[in-house]
């Protein structure tokens, strides 16, 4: 055993702390291999005795820490001091601290600190858990930086529901506040301390200012009347999209694109009157990451170039000049930003990609085109799916922005979806999935063998808004400016979806 140190209690000037305060404590000031130094004891529960001390002194101008005697026998900081089954106790990250918080209250209540800093107070803590957990109350008064109320947070959850409040201080920790006059304020700030609750866990008063906001449109679609029936594009959405070959699902993720980074190429959408009696206004410009497996970038940013200038520019016979085309790619700096990612790739490496766009380049629209993509050769495609969607319905709720995937489907027992077939959701690769955590699920109907028949939107799964379903767009390729155009149904396109004939009752 390392010989213990002497010294003499004295008050601690800079610090405010009196001489009955250290008294109280036994804390001393005395000498360290001939350095002034503070010594605080720690006393071993079997024995009573003082088993070590921690030391502090100044080495190069900075502050240094050793311990004397056996640390590892050491109880807390003051916890002799405090008799088991109070009605409060405070702990702190320092000795300084925890004199500081009883010296603000008369000495009469328990303060008690770890021994070895917020890095470590969940071990040393747990020594003495059964002793803690006697108390009615436990304040924890860590260091205000990230570190202490890290340490707390972890701390807290060790303890028994509703018994730990975390103290909060306009500076940095205890000391600060007695060294600056403000005892006060620190002990309204011991006895004010909310009760602890776990990450997720809200009142009425948290999530009041949030339920008093007024339901409002979404963001534009490319064309009013599906903005009218939908109530628009939603934040927090994943919009699962799901068509037969050449039945345009390409084509309109493209002009979702195009219309979300120039929206001056939307339809008009003054005549739609939100609950205010304002019309739509135009939004502002906004930036779009697309995930796009099957197409190369650069390929894409041409398309897009066209259809603004609404040419079909993957035509060879349509001219433009190098300056319009040079301008219409222009018009995309700042807001397209594609992921080169031609083939398959694995869901990790995209949803990290995904997260740089969202967090750091402020992308709050993102594109992925074909989410299968990303099971090819799983051996359980079915369970792998159903975890990236559980990730991607968490990403778009936490990180607030909407993510539109496109699905391939499955052969249906009847007519194939490239001649017309009707899409269901149990369509979708991986159905269970797609339908189980998607918000929206669209499919695009179409009879290819027919030029002349439409693409027909039919929306399976609305989440907010379950009254929304059934065929409610009809779309036309214009083979002039590459767009999809809105164009009239027959009869019985705009029916109501039909829940009779869905056999979906499985999903």
């Amino acid at each position: 055993m390392t010989e213990l140190l002497t010294g003499e209690v004295r008050p601690i000037a800079n610090r405010s702390l009196t001489a009955d305060t250290c008294e109280k404590y036994g804390y001393k000031i005395g000498q360290y291999r001939g350095r002034a130094a503070h010594i605080a004891p720690y006393y071993d529960d079997d024995t009573g005795m003082v088993c070590a001390q921690k030391v502090r002194f100044k080495q190069e101008g900075k502050k240094a820490f050793t311990w004397t005697g056996e640390p590892k026998r050491a109880g807390l900081f003051g916890q002799r001091l405090c008799r088991s089954g109070g009605k409060m106790l405070v702990i702190t990250e320092g000795e300084i601290d925890a004199m500081s918080v009883a010296q603000a209250m008369g000495l009469r209540w328990p303060a008690v600190s770890i021994p070895n800093g917020a890095s470590n107070a969940k071990k040393d803590l747990a020594k003495h858990m059964a002793w803690l957990d006697s108390f009615e109350t436990v304040v924890i008064c860590f260091d205000m930086d990230e570190v202490g109320q890290t340490a707390a947070r972890e701390v807290a959850a060790m303890f028994t529901p509703g018994k730990i409040k975390i103290a909060s201080l306009p500076l940095k920790d205890a000391s600060d506040m007695l060294t600056a006059n403000r005892s006060a304020e620190l002990v309204d700030a011991i006895w004010g301390a909310r009760i602890w609750r776990p990450d997720g866990v809200r009142t009425v008063a948290d999530l009041r200012q949030d339920a008093m906001k007024p339901t409002e449109y979404g963001l534009p679609w490319p064309w009013a009347d599906l903005t009218l029936k939908t109530y628009g594009i939603q934040r927090r959405y994943a919009y699962g999209w799901g068509a037969g070959v050449g039945s345009g699902k390409t084509t309109l993720m493209r002009q979702l694109m195009l219309t979300t980074m120039r929206p001056d190429l939307l339809e008009d959408h003054s005549h739609i009157i939100d609950g205010y009696g304002k019309p739509l206004e135009r939004p502002a410009p906004r930036k779009v990451g697309a995930v796009l497996f099957e197409e190369n970038p650069g390929k894409t940013l041409r398309y897009l170039a066209g259809m603004s200038l609404k040419l079909r520019l993957n035509d060879p016979t349509v001219e433009v000049t190098e300056e319009a085309l040079s301008a219409a790619i222009d018009s995309f700096d700042g807001l397209f930003f594609p992921i080169d990612c031609y083939g398959a790739k694995d869901w990790e490496a995209i949803r990290s990609y995904i997260l740089y766009l969202v967090l750091s380049e402020g992308v709050k629209d993102v594109f992925l085109d074909p989410l299968t993509a990303l099971v090819a050769g799983e051996e359980d495609e079915r369970r792998a799916l159903d975890t990236i969607m559980a990730d991607i319905s968490g990403m778009v709720e936490a990180h607030d922005f909407t993510l539109h995937f496109v699905s391939h489907l499955t052969t249906p027992a009847g007519t194939p979806h490239e001649e017309g077939g009707r899409i269901f959701e149990k369509h979708f690769t991986g159905s269970r999935a797609i339908a189980r955590w998607s918000h929206c699920m669209i499919g695009l109907e179409r009879n290819k063998q027919e030029n002349e028949d439409p693409t027909k939107l039919r929306f399976l799964k609305y989440r907010d808004h379950g009254d929304r379903v059934g065929i409610l767009l009809g779309l036309k390729f214009n083979t002039t400016t590459g767009l999809m155009e809105p164009c009239p149904l027959d009869e019985d396109g705009g029916c109501p979806f039909d829940k009779e004939q869905d056999n979906n009752a499985d999903l």
